[in-house]
């Protein structure tokens, strides 16, 4: 295994984005690009980073502006800058181009998880022709208290009324209020994280995750926007109708609806004459199955496999 370690300028004006790309010992079959979630960074994927270099495959990643290393050199976290929604969107593709440059003519299949499968169906969006495959783990779909809890109008008043970079925890609060509620085991107020109390502890003490600081108040409208796009009926259109899609989740994750949120994705999706829709949600388990001890090799084995059947 060799590893890169690649900055490119983010499309905020401000960042330095920090990115790795790991190469296989094999020749490579493809290329997947991971795209981390909500308060963290993407060397918590080192797992399944492993297995897909153990499979063939090229994986890049990077951290998002606002998170990870990105933010740790620039001293800005949980801000995305000026403009939020396009910027992740942005930089996903200016690493996608890096990888390319190197790696032209191998399949290219994204894997974005909870915030990062909202980023990942912008970029189907809008760059839907690169890919080869598309999978969301932790789809963020039909969050509660994104739909029904938040303050939206508060949310603009507050953004309208001082500078962006000011606090949105009020609304964070709004959006997370509820997620450890069907629990009865509670221990913690992120225990929606993982069902296995060492994630949900490696998870706290990580010092490139920034779940545990401060989110701006534009960041927190930017994720909302995003929220809003690629969960609106025209967002299921506006992707090729020929592209695989494969949806992960588990039956006790909040960011997913308890599941419902997944299989309300690929109904849509299917409803819009995608064809090739494949659905796992595991029972039992909360939002990080890529990272509970008990299913991520069958996370991993379902992405593989995934890949294998769609390298041509």
């Amino acid at each position: 295994m060799a590893i890169q370690e690649v900055t490119f300028p983010s499309s905020n004006g401000r960042d330095t984005i920090y990115g790795w790309i790991y190469e296989p010992t094999q020749p490579a079959r493809g290329v997947v690009q991971i795209v981390h979630g909500l308060g963290e960074h993407s060397r918590r994927y080192l797992h399944m980073i492993t297995a897909l270099l153990d499979a063939g495959f090229v994986v890049a990643a990077d951290d998002h502006a606002g998170h990870g290393k990105t933010s740790t050199e620039s001293g800005v976290w949980g801000d995305t800058g000026e403009n939020g929604v396009t910027t992740v969107i942005s930089d996903e593709y200016s690493l996608h181009k890096l990888v390319r440059d190197d790696h032209p003519d191998l399949p290219f299949f994204m894997f974005g998880h909870s915030w990062g499968s909202m980023i990942a169906r912008g970029f189907a969006s809008a760059h839907g022709a690169t890919l080869s495959g598309l999978a969301l783990c932790g789809v963020a779909a039909q969050i509660d208290g994104v739909e029904t809890k938040l303050d939206r109008v508060g949310l603009d008043a507050a953004l309208a009324a001082g500078p962006g970079t000011a606090s949105g925890e009020e609304f964070v609060g709004q959006i997370f209020e509820d997620f450890v509620s069907r629990y009865t085991d509670v221990r913690t107020p992120n225990d929606w994280i993982a069902l296995d109390p060492d994630v949900v502890a490696d998870h706290a003490r990580d010092p490139f995750n920034n779940y545990y600081k401060p989110m701006s108040l534009r960041f927190v409208h930017d994720f909302v926007t995003l929220y809003d796009q690629v969960n609106a009926p025209d967002w299921y259109t506006s992707i090729r109708a020929d592209l695989p899609v494969l949806v992960l989740a588990g039956d006790q994750d909040p960011v997913a609806n308890y599941g419902e949120g997944a299989y309300h994705v690929a109904n849509q999706l299917e409803a819009s004459g995608h064809r090739d829709v494949r659905t796992h949600v595991y029972t039992g388990y909360r939002h990080e199955v890529h990272n509970e001890p008990q299913t991520r090799a069958d996370v991993e084995s379902e992405l593989t496999v995934f890949i294998d059947g769609h390298l041509q």
